[in-house]
C-alpha cells in the first residue's frame, strides 16, 4: 500500500513559522471552524482567493505556500544579494 500524499500546501510549515496555529485561521481571518480544519489538514483545497487571504494574513507570496518556508527564505536571500550586486 502506497503511502499517503501529503497536502500540496505547506500551509502548517508556514503558521508555524510564523507562531501562529489552526485556530488563527477561524479567529484572524473569520473562517468557521469546519472549513478552516478541513484546509488545514489537506481535505479541502483552498480557492485562489483564500489562498491569497491566508498569504497576506502571513505576509508571504501566495506561491510560497507551495515550498517549505526554508526554501522560500534561501530563495529570498539569493534575491537579496542579485538585488545589491546589480544596484
Amino acid at each position: 500500500m502506497a503511502a499517503p500524499e501529503r497536502p500540496l500546501w505547506y500551509l502548517q510549515e508556514w503558521f508555524a513559522t510564523s507562531g501562529r496555529k489552526q485556530r488563527d485561521l477561524v479567529t484572524g481571518l473569520d473562517w468557521l471552524p469546519a472549513k478552516a480544519n478541513k484546509v488545514w489538514h489537506g481535505v479541502q483545497e483552498p480557492r485562489t482567493s483564500e489562498i491569497h487571504e491566508i498569504a497576506a494574513f502571513l505576509n508571504i507570496a501566495p506561491h510560497e505556500l507551495l515550498m517549505p518556508p526554508e526554501e522560500a527564505m534561501r530563495i529570498r536571500r539569493v534575491q537579496s544579494v542579485l538585488s545589491e550586486v546589480a544596484s
